[in-house]
């Protein structure tokens, strides 16, 4: 089957752009390596971090560990010129938006573009890349609530 982004797909990051960490309500899950990377920046222990910044998301017959969100939905750690954490973001964060339900087709990729102004623009990324990108967030399970 031929991959669609054979030749690379083009994404930047736009200039004031703070849509995928905000505007609309949703989840970012962190792993349990997220966590440990993010207390870290911050200097807490991973107890407290997720006190202060994390939220219990309940999904069958466990609760998985995301990050909170403000009012307006933006997430906790956005601030006005971006991601306070940006150096020990979480993986979902990281490899957006190169995550196989946004590559699994052009459609899905054409979609995506619809709300994110940085696809189908600036740096051409290849397929190695996004073939690695797609790689880390294999296997990479969010951390369970109970567990902390």
């Amino acid at each position: 089957m031929d991959c669609f982004y054979e030749d690379g797909l083009h994404f930047t990051c736009k200039p004031g752009c703070r849509y995928c960490c905000g505007v609309e309500p949703g989840f970012v899950f962190i792993s349990d390596a997220d966590l440990d990377r993010l207390s870290s920046f911050l200097h807490l222990s991973p107890r407290e971090f997720i006190h202060r910044y994390c939220r219990k998301v309940p999904m069958g017959s466990i609760s998985y560990i995301s990050l909170l969100e403000r009012e307006n939905h933006d997430c906790v750690f956005l601030e006005k010129y971006g991601c306070s954490v940006y150096k020990a973001r979480p993986v979902q964060c990281a490899t957006y938006p190169f995550w196989n339900t946004i590559v699994a087709d052009r459609q899905s990729w054409e979609r995506e573009a619809d709300w994110c102004p940085g696809i189908g623009h600036g740096e051409l990324h290849g397929r190695e890349e996004i073939d690695h990108l797609l790689r880390l967030r294999q296997g990479v399970e969010p951390a369970i609530w109970e567990s902390y």
